[in-house]
């Protein structure tokens, strides 16, 4: 597995924003559908910035995920979030229901409009037959903290900060977690799990195919790489990559 090392002169924000600009603005025009495609192509523009502008996006796709290209050739690139399912089951759960109590709140009257960041408590397990329940207990912890500053003992919430907004907002936080380390392993399987569908790219495109992983976002579910190790890896694919979101690291493993 080598680390590719980005240069200084393609890091910059205006750099990233110039990679992606051609597809950005399309996709926020309803940003709520296109969330998923969003996420995906700020990851390959941070991908290309260690191509040093060598690699542009022709195109947005579906299996592969996306076309670049270069002065000599185009490419099939699939993009692939590596993450830990049973971590990001909770994470989902417990902002469905922070969304779900925010919508209670704006019905409240007498409440001043506020943006909460809402700590979810270490401790937390709740369960999906007791998703009302849930979602009552976190309307009433949070109108008792807007409305006096307290925060009522709870195993759901463990802290709250709020400031004032234009409308009424929670915004679901993890609070403390320890990141995971990813292993050969779970970089095998992910790249099997791809190669179900390898004919489907190459047929859809007659490109070289390549598959980029993403670990190290936001949250428990997440993983890192702690320690550089060996990995030998056979696959159809003609390269594979994985980058580290948060630290913009990138390594190639094939």
């Amino acid at each position: 597995m080598k680390k590719l090392n980005l240069n200084r002169e393609y890091s910059s924000v205006d750099n990233f924003r110039s990679l992606i600009s051609g597809f950005i603005e399309e996709l926020n025009i309803d940003s709520h559908k296109n969330e998923q495609k969003i996420i995906e192509l700020h990851h390959i523009g941070k991908f290309l910035m260690f191509f040093e502008n060598r690699y542009k996006i022709e195109k947005l796709n579906e299996e592969p995920d996306f076309i670049i290209f270069d002065n000599e050739k185009r490419i099939g690139l699939e993009h692939q979030i590596l993450i830990d399912d049973k971590s990001k089951e909770k994470e989902g759960f417990f902002g469905n229901l922070c969304k779900l109590a925010e919508k209670e709140l704006k019905k409240e009257k007498g409440l001043p409009n506020f943006l909460a960041n809402i700590y979810m408590h270490p401790s937390f397990n709740g369960k999906i037959n007791e998703k009302q329940k849930l979602v009552n207990e976190i309307f009433q912890i949070v109108k008792k903290y807007i409305l006096t500053g307290e925060l009522l003992e709870n195993e759901v919430i463990d802290r709250i900060f709020s400031m004032k907004h234009s409308h009424i907002s929670l915004s679901p936080n993890l609070g403390a977690w320890w990141q995971k380390e990813v292993n050969g392993e779970l970089i095998i399987n992910a790249i099997k799990k791809k190669e179900k569908k390898f004919y489907n790219y190459l047929n859809n495109t007659n490109l070289s195919q390549w598959l980029l992983i993403v670990i190290g976002s936001v949250g428990e579910s997440s993983y890192m790489i702690e320690n550089d190790f060996e990995l030998n890896v056979e696959t159809k694919f003609d390269k594979v990559y994985i980058l580290e979101d948060n630290s913009t690291n990138l390594y190639e493993i094939k």
